[in-house]
């Protein structure tokens, strides 16, 4: 089950020198990926979740990657420097959110994106258990990033899939 996460991840075309934040990292199914990637250079990983649990688990987890940091709780509370990242991969999570909290943390996730970042979404499109690809369309443009590459996949036990790449415009 983890060559579909590594192939995910080698999409981003990471040299190994970014800094990326992974929200909602949950137990790490990227995360390890991409925390592989960056230890081939000075790269950093941020990996950020609001379950102690989860928290608990990834840090185990990816507890020989030194170039990993943990931040548990709120984005909106954590102490994370805006325009301090390349990369934020948000992976599968954005159904999670309140839909009425999910333009300002899309909002607080693209202040963290330095000028010319990008924004890796990955997300479920059922109506009862995900986005609707025009809603995250819109809600990325509200938060200033824009669609560089789009497409939709299909799970055999999820259905539709959108996998999209949205750019920070320069400062």
């Amino acid at each position: 089950m983890s060559r579909p996460y590594k192939r995910y991840v080698d999409s981003f075309g990471l040299a190994g020198n970014e800094m990326v934040l992974d929200y909602g990292s949950g137990w790490g199914r990227i995360s390890r990926h991409i925390a592989e990637r960056l230890s081939q250079g000075n790269g950093h990983l941020t990996c950020v979740d609001v379950s102690k649990v989860w928290m608990e688990t990834i840090q185990k987890r990816l507890k020989k990657y030194p170039n990993v940091g943990y931040k548990l709780g709120d984005i909106a509370a954590l102490d994370i420097a805006d325009g301090a990242y390349d990369i934020v991969v948000v992976h599968f999570v954005l159904h999670h959110v309140p839909k009425d909290e999910q333009q300002e943390k899309l909002a607080i996730l693209a202040r963290k994106l330095k000028p010319h970042g990008r924004l890796f979404i990955r997300e479920f499109t059922r109506a009862d258990h995900g986005t609707p690809p025009a809603e995250i369309r819109a809600l990325m443009s509200t938060a200033g990033l824009h669609e560089r590459e789009s497409r939709m996949t299909r799970s055999l036990i999820m259905g539709e899939v959108f996998d999209g790449v949205f750019d920070k415009a320069p400062a």
